[in-house]
């Protein structure tokens, strides 16, 4: 019985030792997981030279909705006090552009926003058919605001423009000069948006504001507020 006692005990240190033995060894290394996949263009956050963290944020946003654009250098302010910060020179937004315009990086953010949400779905439901192109008359240029000579316009700081039609897919086209207090769709049509746009707009003019906006849209994201739709 003492032989068997001694057996047992010799099979347990050994039992013992081989454990040790295991938990001494090194373990192998477990392998690493392969880094992710880089998101497409348009989703990952690109590093914007000279960009705060907010402008890269709006420019980032930007390039999301498919919008072409470039950058502008920051513009020092002029002799009248006009400059452009966070500015870009925007070449499409989902729709051709009559002609590129300049306007800060939020205020091309909204107008492209403005357009997915409004000016597309709206032309959708009266026309049966989208839209093809935003025609302009301009973004950014230092001039004084209309009625008060003093005051820099917000197009001499680029977050205005000024909007005088709109070409339908098959060609038609759509003005405030010709159609804004016609009947039919395409009055329908410029006065609906042109309603809507106080949602998204700081200060929204049109023919219903002043004669000096008879022939054209005025929207713009400054700190006042007037809906002149």
């Amino acid at each position: 019985m003492a032989a068997g006692f001694r057996m047992t005990s010799l099979r347990m240190a050994s039992v013992i030792v081989l454990l040790l033995a295991a938990a001494c060894a090194p373990r192998s290394q477990q392998p690493v997981a392969p880094p992710a996949p880089p998101l497409p263009h348009g989703g990952a956050l690109l590093l914007w030279p000279n960009r705060d963290a907010i402008q890269s944020a709006c420019l980032n946003d930007l390039q999301a909705t498919g919008a072409q654009f470039e950058l502008i250098a920051q513009a020092e302010p002029g002799k009248d006090g006009c400059t452009l910060q966070n500015g870009v020179k925007l070449m499409r937004t989902g729709l051709t552009l009559n002609r590129p315009v300049e306007l800060t990086c939020p205020m091309a953010l909204r107008l492209v926003q403005f357009e997915q949400e409004v000016l597309l779905p709206e032309a959708q439901k009266l026309f049966g058919q989208s839209l093809a192109q935003l025609n302009h008359a301009g973004g950014f240029t230092c001039k004084a605001m209309t009625g008060n000579g003093k005051r820099i316009s917000e197009h001499g700081h680029g977050r205005a423009i000024d909007i005088w039609g709109f070409t339908l897919a098959n060609g038609g086209r759509i003005s405030v000069t010709d159609h804004f207090r016609a009947r039919g769709r395409e009055g329908t049509y410029l006065r609906d948006v042109n309603r809507a746009a106080c949602r998204y707009f700081s200060v929204v003019l049109g023919p219903n504001a002043d004669a000096a906006h008879a022939k054209h849209f005025h929207w713009d994201i400054s700190q006042w507020k007037r809906c002149g739709a």
